[in-house]
């Protein structure tokens, strides 16, 4: 596998880890949030339990004065009373750090802070007086920071193993399908060239026989020729799009002003408007209209474009460049002929595809130019004209004039090309 391909397929396996180490991130973010609120709950759920357990307890001893109820000391963190008094407020007992007024009448769980340490209360009016009891929350607090802690550990780790079990898988997988699309393409670009070579001698038999008498053969060698010169121009185009497909690094970018393009067009293509009896007509602005990108990829998108217009067109064929709004340049070509049909119009990039029976192209050439397009991060706008026929617009972001004094080319030149 050459460098590119292997540069090409690293990318995409980092890609696809980097997909997938979110995506667990996303769901283990959203299982370690669930299982830390369900935790906490019942912690504090343990904790009531406890209050009221013994809360319950001191009920029945109705001939306990309250002050003498002592609070249990297990292993957990001990009880604090409080003792409600009769005008309100109440009194702590012993170690009980002072409780406000307002949580005096507490009679459901609450949580409040007291002496800088947070504490479950729990109230309630018993036989013998009224008793409010409260534990730390101290301890909850150390096991849910550890649980955290536990969490932030191990969670990137997690995410560590999956990013690299990811990438491993992607690469491993990856291989043999970049592998295969690396000989589809060399398959792609050998049998054009291997073909190119017959075909050309073949039409170039058949011209030297067409030059002769011979009145029998001459309309099956026409038919012949017709068809051979058909064959090499998929070839071509086959050949072309491998190139595309396959070369590592693009062709120079240089500053083309697409004024110039579209008058270039204009020129070139008169003659062969001509012998289908149109006109090309180029409209450009007075100023430079600059865009970035290959010389010769601009060449092959337009001759793409006019030619196929001019295989549509009843009458004229315009070319124009002009500026748009958010610092843009818009090269169009549209004709006056069928249109597209609008069931096709989301078809007319796809390779071997034709909208319209009219025409002989083999329906590479829109997929080539959807190629260059994409490749200069171009934006396509396929339109009907409501007077007919059909308007192929392309946008670019405007070139930066600082860009200019590069001393690359400014200028296109569009030759006609042998697709449609």
């Amino acid at each position: 596998m050459s460098a590119p391909a292997r540069s090409r397929l690293r990318r995409h396996a980092l890609r696809i880890a980097a997909i997938a180490t979110v995506l667990v991130a996303l769901g283990l973010g959203g299982v370690l949030t669930a299982t830390d609120v369900l935790v906490s709950h019942n912690l504090t759920a343990a904790i009531d339990q406890r209050l009221d357990q013994w809360m319950t307890q001191a009920a029945v001893q109705p001939n306990v004065p309250v002050i003498q109820i002592d609070p249990d000391h297990d292993f957990d963190a001990p009880l604090l009373s409080w003792v409600m008094q009769p005008g309100g407020g109440c009194r702590p007992a012993g170690s009980a750090p002072a409780l406000p007024p307002r949580l005096c009448a507490a009679t459901a769980p609450t949580t409040a802070e007291l002496a800088g340490t947070s504490f479950r209360l729990l109230g309630k009016r018993i036989a013998n007086g009224g008793l409010i009891v409260g534990v730390s929350l101290a301890a909850t607090g150390q096991q849910m920071g550890d649980l955290v802690l536990a969490e932030l550990v191990v969670g990137p780790l997690l995410l560590a193993l999956v990013f690299v079990g990811a990438f491993a898988v992607g690469s491993r997988v990856g291989g043999p399908v970049e592998r295969m699309r690396q000989r589809q393409l060399a398959f792609t670009a050998d049998a054009s060239h291997e073909l190119r070579t017959p075909l050309t001698v073949m039409q170039a038999e058949t011209s030297l026989a067409l030059s002769g008498n011979d009145r029998d053969l001459r309309p099956a060698l026409q038919r012949v020729s017709g068809e051979i010169g058909r064959m090499r121009r998929i070839v071509e185009d086959l050949l072309w799009l491998a190139r595309f497909d396959s070369e590592p690094r693009p062709p120079q970018a240089q500053l083309i002003d697409l004024g110039t393009a579209a008058r270039t067009a204009e020129e070139r293509f008169g003659t062969l408007a001509a012998t289908r009896s149109l006109g090309v007509t180029a409209v450009a602005p007075e100023n430079v209209l600059l865009v970035s990108m290959p010389a010769e990829w601009l060449d092959r998108l337009v001759g793409v474009l006019v030619d196929n217009a001019c295989r549509h067109a009843r009458t004229a064929v315009r070319v124009a460049a002009r500026a748009v709004e958010g610092g843009r340049a818009e090269f169009s070509v549209s004709d006056d002929g069928e249109g597209i049909p609008d069931g096709e119009l989301s078809l007319v990039f796809d390779r071997f595809h034709r909208a319209t029976s009219k025409g002989q192209g083999a329906g590479l050439g829109l997929a080539i130019a959807d190629s260059v397009v994409r490749a200069t991060q171009g934006r396509w706008h396929v339109t009907n004209l409501a007077s007919g026929g059909a308007r192929f617009a392309v946008i670019w972001p405007v070139a930066r004039e600082a860009h200019a004094g590069s001393g690359e080319s400014t200028g296109s030149a569009a030759t006609p090309p042998s697709v449609a």
